[in-house]
């Protein structure tokens, strides 16, 4: 086990409504490894978690996901290059969007020395949303019935055949309830222009909604895993409290998932318990840490801190603790302070930089990316 402090890169820095695992990943680190030099990775100046205080040490900017892999890879370099201390050789990336970008890049990335655990190109794909009935009947687990579309007609057409309310998702991010047509055929509108096609239509279940986070082996089973119900939803459907739970058939159902995808590395699975039969369906998996990362490192269970510790060494690391039922979080929201004098300095690509307020606000696309 290597003892010296990891220079970590994280990124999903915001911390606002919709927050972005970043912060909690942060936080979680500096409990296992207090000494750790965190380098944040920002994809809009505005990302509040750069400001708090406990946040990273250093912040730079980085492309849009949509600039693919060499602008990636090329800011990679020359971040590495320009940080305080040794170039940073561990990274936890938190976002879907530039997940799917680097899990193409194992190869680079394994040369430039950074270790980073991703699934392939293979596997992303199979728990991507227009892709999940067909890895559900592999591992007998119920999604709900679902329908693609690459346009507006289309989605009217599937809204037709499902009923109403549906709900309608894009691509990577964003999912709406719609309860007509007309609904449907705005949100769908604004879907495809926002994420692209194809749009993905479901019934909508209803029931309680519960979240299974946890750290793929890469063989089939998992170092831990923590189980929660939500207790708050928002106005979004993002949710602003839960619980811990103790449920053999809600991780045997996620165990089978995991098993079936061979899963590395960090991941989030998303279920509605249905109020009329009461069994569990599958609605997303995601390939990476929720917001909500921090609460089980709280608990005893840091699973950031396990990733770590799975990158630094070969040995087989031991599994994580289980977290005990009935312990809850609430999402706190607190103002931070930055300094506008530094916000050029960032733009500038000074190293370790950090940047002040902006006059125009945030990016929507960038609040929403995880």
């Amino acid at each position: 086990m290597i003892t010296t402090a990891p220079c970590i890169a994280v990124s999903g820095l915001h911390r606002g409504e919709n927050p972005q695992p970043g912060a909690g990943i942060i936080r979680s680190l500096r409990r296992r490894f207090p000494d750790a030099h965190i380098v944040g990775l920002s994809y809009d100046v505005m990302e509040s978690g750069i400001y708090a205080d406990g946040g990273p040490d250093e912040v730079h900017l980085m492309p849009y996901p949509a600039a693919g892999g060499a602008a990636h890879l090329d800011r990679i370099d020359a971040i590495r290059k320009q940080t305080k201390r040794t170039p940073f050789d561990l990274f936890i990336p938190t976002l879907d969007a530039e997940i799917e970008v680097l899990a193409s890049l194992h190869r680079e990335l394994n040369q430039r020395g950074i270790r980073v655990c991703l699934p392939t190109v293979d596997v992303l794909k199979r728990r991507a949303k227009q892709h999940l009935p067909a890895l559900a009947a592999a591992c007998d687990v119920r999604v709900p019935e679902t329908r693609l579309a690459s346009d507006v007609t289309g989605a009217c057409r599937a809204g037709s055949e499902l009923g109403y309310p549906l709900v309608v998702k894009g691509p990577y991010y964003d999912a709406k309830i719609v309860p007509n047509v007309a609904q449907l055929s705005s949100a769908a509108g604004h879907l495809l222009s926002e994420w692209g096609h194809p749009v993905i239509l479901q019934r909508r279940v209803s029931g309680s909604e519960f979240n299974v986070l946890g750290l793929g082996d890469g063989d089939g089973g998992w170092l831990g895993h923590c189980c929660i119900r939500k207790t708050q939803l928002s106005d979004k459907g993002k949710g602003l409290s839960g619980i811990t739970v103790a449920d053999a058939r809600l991780s045997k159902l996620c165990a089978r998932l995991v098993r079936e995808l061979k899963w590395p590395g960090p991941f989030e699975i998303e279920l509605i318990r249905e109020e009329s039969t009461g069994d569990y369906v599958l609605i997303e998996i995601n390939p990476r840490f929720p917001a909500w990362i921090d609460f089980p490192s709280m608990l005893g269970a840091n699973f950031p801190g396990r990733l770590i510790d799975v990158l630094r060494s070969a040995a087989s690391p031991h599994p994580l603790p289980d977290c005990p039922p009935g312990s809850f979080y609430i999402r706190h929201q607190i103002e931070v302070v930055g300094d506008l004098n530094r916000y050029a300095d960032l733009l500038k690509g000074e190293p370790g930089a950090l940047p002040g307020l902006l006059d125009e606000p945030a990016s929507p696309k960038t609040k929403s990316l995880a």
